[in-house]
């Protein structure tokens, strides 16, 4: 069974965080055949083995080695799992969405209703364009159209898994998914904020590193007068609209030595709004 020897070593020796070791090795050496981002790059809840459910257990992808191609990770035990994770239920589950009338032109939101199917990148575009991220994130009055900036590369950082543990993870030269990146003012200072869309049906869940990871990657990049705002945006399709979720989480800011944690990371502010007609 994949992780059952790393779960018993850590039972003997007492420890909450696994040595990080290359995932294509250590399939080899203890002869199992399983798909290296099925087994490490867990997303949702949902995804993670059950084994790791069964004993309060994360496992979280650290990017690469110098001259060693493979995709190490690391095991995490906590009290309970679900801390790694932000639950749809738990966050939106009591909010009524309030209808959200857009204050731009018809013209500049036309292209969105002619999309045949909505997608996490058009409905993140939506909710800036259309103004309902400035209103659920109270940013100030721009009569500009925010574009906000996505795309994927490898990152290096540094974080902790645990708040109460001293052990620091490195992830190294991994590859990192950022959904939406924009910098708007707020309280008369410009922040930088970092989305992670997720779309569907129904209520789901997402794995905090999704959100902590792009925003450290981002961090080393900006001033130290720049705070970060990590933002969880669940859309969901109605029969007369959709229905946005945006769970905004506690800044990050750039200060010297200063290591965030995964389980530290949680919202401070929920919000649902609806936007007929799309």
């Amino acid at each position: 069974m994949l992780f059952k020897d790393i779960l018993i070593e850590m039972q003997e020796q007492d420890i909450s965080i696994s040595e990080p070791q290359g995932f294509q090795a250590y399939a080899k050496t203890n002869n199992v055949s399983a798909n290296t981002a099925a087994s490490i790059s867990i997303d949702s809840f949902k995804k993670l083995p059950k084994v790791l459910k069964q004993s309060n257990v994360m496992v979280l992808r650290l990017g690469s080695r110098p001259k060693d191609n493979q995709t190490y990770f690391s095991l995490v035990k906590t009290i309970n799992v679900q801390d790694f994770f932000f639950d749809d239920e738990s966050l939106f589950g009591k909010l009524k969405p309030e209808l959200f009338l857009p204050n731009v032109s018809i013209r500049s939101l036309y292209a969105f209703q002619l999309l045949p199917k909505v997608t996490e990148t058009s409905v993140v575009n939506l909710a800036i364009a259309s103004g309902l991220m400035a209103e659920a994130l109270n940013l100030e009055d721009d009569k500009t159209i925010v574009v906000p900036a996505t795309g994927q590369s490898t990152f290096t950082f540094n974080f902790k898994p645990l708040a109460n543990e001293n052990i620091v993870l490195q992830h190294i030269n991994g590859q990192v998914e950022i959904d939406a990146v924009f910098v708007a003012k707020r309280d008369g200072k410009e922040h930088l904020f970092v989305v992670e869309a997720k779309h569907g049906d129904k209520f789901d869940s997402l794995a905090k590193h999704k959100l902590l990871y792009p925003s450290l990657s981002l961090l080393q990049k900006i001033p130290s007068s720049m705070p970060i705002v990590p933002v969880y945006l669940r859309s969901m399709k109605t029969d007369k609209g959709i229905n946005f979720f945006v769970a905004e989480c506690s800044r990050i800011v750039n200060q010297q030595d200063e290591l965030y944690s995964l389980d530290m990371l949680r919202p401070c502010k929920v919000q649902a709004l609806h936007l007929a007609n799309y």
